[in-house]
């Protein structure tokens, strides 16, 4: 039979007989089997209703949307011109600061090359002006020593006498077996001495020599600063000083007057070096001819005292060096 547990109202198919105890599988709940010849018959389950499907709706047709009556579409508005020297607009200064943009390295280049021939020509008018109109400077003379006054105030003998008879007056020959003297920068050391034949080269490159003894000086030379040096060999050369022209000096202890000297018909002297800049660390020779008096006499030689002008360089003072007869060759 059929009943509803009188707990959750769930409809029950009970097998048991009335006056039995029974449990609600849906709830739980216990409940009597009633006498159903007492009690009337519940009334049957209504139907389950199943919910209504919704209706499906379609969606509209998307369509412009017309304009309200008596209204008109609104014609787009054109754009203001823009204010002169606005953006996207060239105006004169703009075209001009264009110009200069596109062509600022032809421009730099031009003006600095103007400013650059200016300061050249005031430096070159200026230097003009201080070493040689001033007379402040002066240049070596290339003359050969023939002028009369040539030594003046400092010939070697005269100046080996005072250091011989004044006690307060000293001069220092460097020994030039192991000693070389700078100035200016400019390294000297005497490589060696010769008494004999003067021997070089003519314009056409053939050999000349002298035919007599003459006494030839070779020097070693070389830039020892961190600049280029002018030089000027001593060979055959005045240069100007204060106390008047000054040449290479050569004497001995007897004090006998060695002549610088140079020859005509010589182009190309053996380790003459005519003109030269030296670069920092760059070596080269020199050399230098003196002729002797009549009545000199090679054995008696010990000593040779060379003086050579600081001018070559450009400076002043002198190398001083004493030459032993051990350097001079073709005395014995």
């Amino acid at each position: 039979m059929q009943m509803r547990c009188p707990h959750c109202s769930t409809v029950l198919e009970i097998q048991s007989p009335a006056g039995t105890q029974v449990q609600c599988p849906s709830c739980s709940g216990q409940f009597m089997v009633p006498d159903l010849a007492a009690t009337p018959a519940a009334p049957p389950a209504p139907p389950v209703m199943q919910a209504p499907q919704p209706p499906t709706l379609q969606a509209p047709s998307l369509q412009t949307r017309p304009n309200a009556p008596g209204r008109r579409t609104p014609a787009p508005k054109k754009p203001k011109p823009a204010a002169p020297g606005a953006e996207g607009e060239a105006t004169e200064s703009d075209e001009e600061v264009s110009f200069f943009k596109k062509n600022e390295k032809l421009i730099f280049n031009i003006v600095a090359g103007g400013v650059g021939a200016v300061a050249l020509f005031l430096v070159f008018a200026v230097g003009k002006y201080l070493f040689v109109g001033s007379g402040s400077v002066e240049e070596p003379d290339n003359t050969v020593a023939t002028e009369t006054n040539t030594n003046v105030g400092n010939k070697i003998q005269d100046v080996m006498d005072r250091a011989e008879n004044d006690p307060d007056f000293y001069i220092n020959w460097a020994d030039a077996t192991r000693k070389s003297l700078n100035i200016d920068g400019l390294k000297v050391k005497v490589h060696h001495v010769e008494w004999g034949e003067v021997r070089g080269q003519d314009e056409r490159g053939e050999l000349v020599t002298s035919g007599q003894p003459f006494m030839v000086v070779f020097l070693e030379i070389g830039n020892r600063s961190s600049k280029p040096i002018d030089f000027k060999t001593w060979y055959g050369t005045e240069f100007k000083s204060p106390a008047g022209f000054r040449t290479a000096q050569l004497s001995d202890e007897q004090r006998n007057v060695y002549y610088p000297l140079r020859f005509d018909d010589i182009a190309k002297l053996k380790w003459n070096t005519p003109e030269k800049t030296f670069e920092p660390k760059e070596d080269g020779t020199d050399s230098i001819v003196f002729d002797v008096g009549e009545n000199f006499n090679p054995k008696t030689v010990q000593n040779l005292y060379l003086d050579l002008p600081g001018q070559a360089v450009g400076g002043g003072g002198s190398f001083r060096f004493k030459v032993p007869r051990s350097m001079i060759q073709g005395l014995d």
